[in-house]
């Protein structure tokens, strides 16, 4: 499951610099168990300060850009992805698109001779008929793969799709040099 929020409370120290300016305001104030706010609100304005910060990463990174178009809003709950939806969405994992891309294969073809991209396997290829979704056109490709990942009968469908090719990979992603 992805946690954005995770993962930029852990990468960015902004909270820890908030919690040591506090420490050092009670302690210069004389009581050390007195904090100017709840302990509660302090952990509020944090957890937002934080939300903040990654939702500027967010939009103006360079990478998760797939992902990116369809989970638009950062968030600390999780959007409920298994590695197979992930791997579909991104791209990343057993496709001939990707492979190529970094010189594992000489080509990015699938055995049926298309593009070998996770949109190909889903809707057109031979050798996954039984998963198949109808085609989205290229104008609503994106509305197309919200519409799958919103739908559990579909993420099912999607899912034993990518466990099909994963299993059969010397099937689909052969390589003919």
């Amino acid at each position: 499951m992805l946690h954005f929020a995770d993962t930029c409370e852990a990468l960015h120290p902004l909270g820890n610099e908030c919690a040591d300016q506090l420490a050092k305001e009670a302690i210069t104030k004389g009581d050390p168990f007195l904090l100017p706010k709840p302990l509660s609100y302090l952990k509020s304005e944090i957890k937002s300060a934080t939300l903040s910060i990654c939702q500027d990463n967010w939009d103006n990174g360079e990478t998760g850009r797939s992902i990116h178009d369809i989970v638009h809003r950062v968030s600390n709950k999780p959007v409920g992805w298994n590695r197979e939806d992930i791997r579909f969405v991104t791209g990343y994992g057993p496709f001939p698109s990707y492979l190529h891309r970094f010189n594992l294969r000489t080509h990015d073809n699938c055995s049926c001779g298309e593009k070998g991209d996770p949109i190909h396997y889903a809707t057109q290829c031979r050798f996954t008929l039984s998963w198949h979704f109808q085609t989205p056109t290229v104008s609503l490709k994106l509305q197309w793969l919200k519409n799958i990942l919103t739908n559990n009968l579909s993420r099912t469908r999607l899912r034993l799709l990518m466990r099909f090719i994963c299993d059969e990979n010397n099937l689909i992603v052969e390589d003919n040099n």
